[in-house]
């Protein structure tokens, strides 16, 4: 090789380089670098195909096509095979070629498509970087038949450049991806956190957000005996990726389908999955809390119904069954007034039980609730809110909940008529405090029935994923402060 020779190749890959350097659009880098080698090598059409690791392959540049290979839409260069696509899926293509005869320019000879400008050969070379491959670099020129050692030495060079260059966009384009489907699944799993659905609701809930999410063709999810599908449409042919999960009791198995799917959808369909599994357990374990906190309540309520009305009734009934053989009008007037006291206690405690039940009033708000339960208990409840209440059903009504049952322990055992209520309403946090300057109590040594209360009140709270904290001292009051995040 000459000093000229040499300072044009060197020139060449400097040019080429600088190209190859910026950008990160493909097609576009493939076009400009095309057409940059041919004006200093000073031949007049080129092209590059990409191949991929199926030997499908795709016309992702050229330049100055004849006529003969860009008839109709270029559909000679896209259809069909050839020998150098044929020798590099067969892996004997390894380095720079000298093409005896082209196929596609022979085909377009004989189906007359047009003019071939006198290009008869061409030459072929691999795109790769180390042991990845990724298509063919193709350069010809009129009435040019072979290639020296001197050009293919060149054209190597650049190829090499070509390949190192697809490879780093390529990663590039893989982590934008990995990162664009992690913030997606972060999404998702937020979209269906925020559900408070059943498992059967949640199934199809998050088979039709994980279609909205990622636009995958094909979804199924198996789940604790339950599935959901999204069926494709279309005909293709698609790949099938399969994982199962198992968290706890939950055990799934999540299998999606689409024309591509590579490492990184794997990646993330594993990521998915795990975050199914754990989504369906904690639904099920939420569902087994809401159950033991209904029996609770129940157990609560038939508890309360034993030690207040129930034994009034009972003192009403040995009160009347006594009344039989007094003589005394004095005495059974008396006993007339005590019965009609009890009565009157015994009408109170069922109002309340009915009210914890069915509150009235809480169509008008948690606010509006506790207020009109603290005036039926007697209690003077003094109510404060700061911000806008705007909450979420469940929400709602675990504070109603939880404020009914610190009320009624109020009413019950604290010696005092007075109670306060703070409701701050903030824009990712809610707090209810409830206080009472009442003789407070030793947690230490709490009833057995008390301490079910406020089990009950503590399972309810940390069930939406909120706090609860209580501060009492014998003699001080007790103050009681839950918050919810928003």
């Amino acid at each position: 090789m000459d000093r000229h020779q040499e300072m044009t190749k060197l020139k060449t890959i400097k040019a080429i380089a600088e190209t190859l350097n910026q950008g990160n659009n493909l097609e576009e880098m493939l076009q400009t670098v095309l057409k940059e080698l041919l004006q200093v090598t000073e031949l007049q059409t080129g092209w590059i195909y990409l191949i991929d690791p199926q030997g499908n392959y795709q016309l992702i540049a050229d330049i100055d096509l004849p006529p003969a290979l860009s008839w109709q839409a270029k559909r000679p260069m896209c259809e069909g095979n050839c020998w150098c696509i044929k020798e590099y899926n067969d892996n004997t293509l390894n380095r720079a070629f000298n093409i005896i005869g082209c196929k596609r320019i022979d085909d377009a000879i004989k189906h007359q498509w047009g003019k071939t400008n006198e290009i008869t050969h061409h030459a072929t070379v691999p795109l790769q970087a180390g042991d990845e491959r990724f298509g063919l670099l193709n350069v010809a020129a009129p009435h040019k038949s072979r290639f020296t050692d001197n050009e293919l030495d060149l054209l190597e060079a650049v190829a090499f450049q070509i390949g190192t260059a697809i490879k780093r966009m390529k990663l590039y384009h893989s982590e934008q991806k990995r990162a664009e489907l992690y913030q997606t699944l972060g999404q998702f799993s937020a979209n269906l956190n925020a559900q408070r659905a059943t498992e059967e609701n949640l199934i199809h809930s998050a088979v039709n957000e994980i279609y909205r999410a990622f636009s995958w063709s094909g979804i199924e999810l198996q789940c604790n005996q339950l599935k959901a599908a999204i069926q494709p449409i279309t005909k293709k042919a698609l790949y099938t990726i399969e994982k199962q999960f198992q968290i706890g009791e939950t055990k799934g198995k999540l299998t999606i389908s689409h024309e591509q799917l590579g490492p990184i959808d794997d990646e993330i369909i594993q990521q998915l999955s795990h975050h199914l599994g754990i989504l369906f357990e904690n639904t099920r374990i939420e569902s087994k809390s809401r159950e033991i906190t209904l029996i609770q309540e129940r157990n609560r309520l038939a508890r309360d119904l034993h030690d207040s009305v129930n034994q009034l009734l009972f003192s009403l009934s040995l009160t009347a069954r006594g009344m039989k053989d007094l003589n005394d009008m004095d005495k059974l007037h008396s006993s007339l007034s005590y019965i009609q006291e009890l009565s009157q206690e015994a009408l109170q405690e069922m109002r309340s039980l009915i009210w914890q039940l069915r509150p009235t009033g809480l169509e008008n708000g948690v606010i509006s609730a506790l207020k009109s339960y603290g005036d039926m208990l007697k209690l003077n409840v003094d109510v404060e809110l700061s911000g806008v209440l705007n909450l979420p059903n469940s929400l709602e009504e675990c504070l109603w909940r939880v404020g009914q049952e610190a009320l009624n322990n109020i009413q019950k055992h604290a010696n005092t008529y007075t109670a306060k209520i703070y409701v701050q309403a903030k824009k990712d946090q809610v707090i209810m405090t409830i206080e009472d300057e009442g003789i407070g109590f030793d947690p230490n040594t709490i009833e057995k029935g008390a301490s079910i209360g406020l089990s009950s009140m503590r399972e309810r709270v940390e069930l939406l994923r909120g706090s609860f904290q209580m501060n009492t001292t014998v003699g001080k009051g007790t103050v009681l402060s839950i918050s919810f995040p928003m």
